[in-house]
Formats: structure tokens, sequence, C-alpha cells
């Protein structure tokens, strides 16, 4: 008897890497508290057990406790990797299966917002700034 398939968490999640629990694409802002202060940054990718940054500068070393901060979420975490202005960093303790889904709607939500500014941007610079009518 062949053993039972795992059924996505998420339908259409790919996993990322080599990951034993889904990876979700997020790219949303979020901020990390390093030993030298609050840093904005992307918050790449996310699991439950662990999540994926982008830093503007130096990213921290391997094996520095850092916290990740996202919309509600604030978690510790260990830094397993650092390259190129990213890192990753491994949770503690695993966050719940619906802290996950809600980061989800709202990345969706977020990039849903994104696009609509720039259309919007888009709009103003072929149409032009809007002209004050003189009266009298």
């Amino acid at each position: 008897m062949s053993a039972p398939t795992a059924l996505p968490l998420f339908p259409g999640a790919r996993p990322t890497g080599r990951r034993a629990l889904p990876r979700l694409r997020l790219g949303i802002p979020a901020q990390v508290l390093l030993l030298k202060g609050l840093d904005n940054c992307l918050l790449d990718d996310l699991s439950q057990s662990g999540a994926r940054m982008t830093l503007a500068g130096w990213p921290p070393s391997v094996g520095a406790g850092v916290v990740l901060t996202a919309q509600g979420l604030d978690v510790f975490g260990t830094v397993v990797w650092a390259r190129d202005g990213r890192f990753g960093i491994a949770f503690e303790e695993p966050l719940p299966l619906h802290t996950v889904v809600n980061l989800r709607h709202f990345a969706d939500a977020y990039a849903e917002h994104e696009a609509e500014q720039a259309r919007r941007n888009a709009r103003m610079f072929v149409q032009g700034r809007p002209r004050l009518r003189r009266f009298g």
C-alpha cells in the first residue's frame, strides 16, 4: 500500500528551495530588528518555519538573532544564510497556519493596491496635471 500524498496547504502555491513546508511568495514591506537597530526590508517569502528577506544594506551574519515584524506578525528567528542583500531565517517556533494565510491575503491586497497606484501614476503622466480654471 502506498503512502498517502500530502494535500497542498494553499492551492496554486509552489514550494521553493529545499523546504519541508510550502513557502509562499509575498513581496510585502516589513521590518527586521537587528543588533544595529530596526531596518526596513522586503519580506520575499514565508513559510510556517522561516522566511526570506531583502535589505538595502548588508544582511545580518549567519547565526544572528532577528525579529521579523510585518502586518501584526512579530516573530524571532535565527539567520541561516545571507548573501547579496538577502537572507533567510528559521523561526524559533513554527508559525500558526492562520498567520501565514492572513499574510498571504494581505500580500494579494497589497499587490492590487500597488498595481492600481501605478496605473493612476501612468494616467496622470499621460494626461498631465489637471489645470486650474480661472473665474472672473
